[in-house]
């Protein structure tokens, strides 16, 4: 099988991305991952996130590529290499992880929250001219009118669907497990029972943080708690109660 390759879309990018990829292309993979992992640091881009998922692929930890190919593919939903890698990353993982936790939403699979609110923007526009030429044209009164309410309501709700979308990848991001047999716990606290373990690899969808754990529901709809160094989103550690990723609920889940 021919080994990943990095994606041409990335040799655009900033100086840290032309660096890594020049490091990538020398076989130097640690030093391509540090280039691309300080440049993380900051608002990170879907090829950013495509690069570090496949440089990690390459130095053999599938986990971690998954998590920045999720982070990719949430940024770039139509981008084939994201997708075609991230199959690959997914196929190096033993058994037993469970089904991945899918997008928030079906259709963010297919475009992202800010490019939905911007066509929301374009068809509020659009309705918005619409009724203004309708008040200054009698041939264009009432079909105008109809046509302008339409799209500047679907512009709206789109407007809305968009910002709910990107508040909802944003309170309760996909979180991939790092380490094998991880404990998930019946509450958050290192002394609490175990309900199961969790192998490297399986996607996890995170409902809230408390102190150091993250209450999660996984593909199979099974919920628990588990240590946040444990767990990593594309784009860096996950956060914990000093950082919460959304407010707290200090009850414990029955």
């Amino acid at each position: 099988m021919i080994l990943l390759a990095l994606s041409l879309l990335g040799c655009h990018g900033s100086p840290a991305v032309a660096d890594g990829h020049a490091a990538f292309s020398e076989g130097r993979l640690e030093d391509a991952v540090d280039t691309w992992s300080a440049a993380s640091s900051g608002e990170v881009s879907g090829v950013l996130a495509y690069d570090l998922g496949t440089a990690w692929y390459r130095k053999g930890d599938p986990a971690r590529a998954i998590g920045w190919l999720r982070a990719a593919a949430r940024l770039r939903p139509r981008d084939g290499n994201v997708h075609h890698n991230l199959s690959l990353a997914r196929a190096d993982l033993g058994a037993g992880v469970p089904e991945p936790a899918g997008p928030t939403a079906a259709w963010m699979a297919i475009v992202t929250p800010a490019e939905l609110g911007l066509i929301g923007v374009l068809a509020a526009a659009v309705g918005s001219a619409l009724l203004v030429a309708s008040r200054r044209s009698r041939e264009l009164l009432a079909a105008g009118r109809t046509l302008g309410v339409a799209a500047l309501a679907i512009g709206l709700g789109l407007g809305i669907t968009g910002v709910w979308g990107e508040d909802a990848q944003t309170r309760h991001p996909v979180a991939v497990v790092l380490a094998d047999d991880v404990a998930v716990r019946d509450g958050p606290a290192i002394d609490a029972g175990v309900r199961f373990t969790l192998p490297a690899g399986a996607e996890v969808r995170v409902e809230r943080s408390q102190g150091p754990f993250l209450l999660f529901e996984d593909g199979r709809t099974r919920r628990g708690w588990i240590p946040a160094d444990a767990m990593q989103v594309g784009w860096g550690p996950l956060r914990t109660a000093a950082e919460p990723i959304s407010p707290l609920d200090a009850a414990t889940p029955g």
